[in-house]
């Protein structure tokens, strides 16, 4: 058996479908974002550490060290310690030590030493131990709580949500989002559900969650007044248009030079 180091996609894929190897390690730069599933994972350990990011899903363990960033989610395990920032929801369990940072949603579980920072935002989700900043008593469908809170940006009234589409700027529900647009919905409707409006998440990676085949990613305006924050275990967001032109930017919001 062997222990195999990964930098891309590409070969975080081959490993893990490689029987042979019992130990895959990511070392990715940072603002390289890799995907792990429970899909062809075989047996094999995956271990993220140093800057690496990593998104978890379906039954997919993870162990987190060093400043690695894990976002998680469906049933995933995560094993973290050191500095590892982890943002667990639906049923993932979480099992930190160290300096960790753990943002506990859904019905996440977490098993957490004294030191961990847990932030808790959902009354279902399940914590041990850790140092619980209960986040669920906010208000966070005021919109500029939200905005806070996420650290999205609020500039003259108008807050830098984010989208992510396809190489035609337009996700499968066919609204365009091209650089320089300011799209409208023509679905509105004033509530905190999803749908009748644009969707947006806090930040871009954020936003993949809803449409993960994204290969583009903007920055959008929006009026804090027009803004809806979206009830639900991750964050998001919906407005009925876009005030300021759409802007393209990277998975880490970094701006995208024309």
């Amino acid at each position: 058996m062997t222990t195999r180091t990964v930098t891309t996609q590409a070969e975080l894929d081959a490993a893990l479908a490689d029987a042979s190897v019992s130990l895959v390690i990511i070392d990715s730069p940072r603002g390289v974002w890799l995907r792990v599933t429970s899909n062809g994972i075989g047996s094999a350990t995956v271990r993220a550490s140093g800057s690496a990011t990593v998104e978890a899903s379906g039954s997919a363990t993870i162990e987190a060290s060093g400043s690695a960033t894990i976002e998680a989610w469906g049933s995933a395990t995560v094993e973290a310690w050191g500095s590892a920032t982890v943002r667990a929801s639906g049923s993932a369990t979480v099992r930190a030590s160290g300096s960790a940072t753990i943002e506990a949603w859904g019905s996440a579980t977490i098993e957490a030493t004294p030191w961990v920072a847990v932030h808790l935002h959902s009354a279902r989700a399940t914590v041990s131990g850790g140092h619980i900043i209960d986040v669920a008593a906010l208000d966070l469908t005021d919109p500029e709580t939200w905005c806070t809170y996420h650290g999205v940006t609020v500039v003259d009234g108008v807050a830098t949500v984010h989208k992510a589409v396809g190489d035609n700027w337009s996700t499968d529900r066919g609204t365009d989002y091209s650089p320089g647009s300011t799209p409208d919905a023509l679905d509105w409707r004033d509530n905190h559900e999803c749908g009748g409006g644009l969707h947006f998440s806090p930040r871009p990676v954020q936003s993949r969650t809803y449409y993960p085949t994204a290969t583009k990613y903007l920055a959008c305006g929006v009026a804090l007044t027009d803004l809806r924050p979206i009830l639900g275990d991750t964050p998001k967001c919906k407005a009925p248009r876009v005030v300021t032109p759409c802007r393209e930017v990277t998975i880490d919001g970094e701006a995208v030079q024309a």
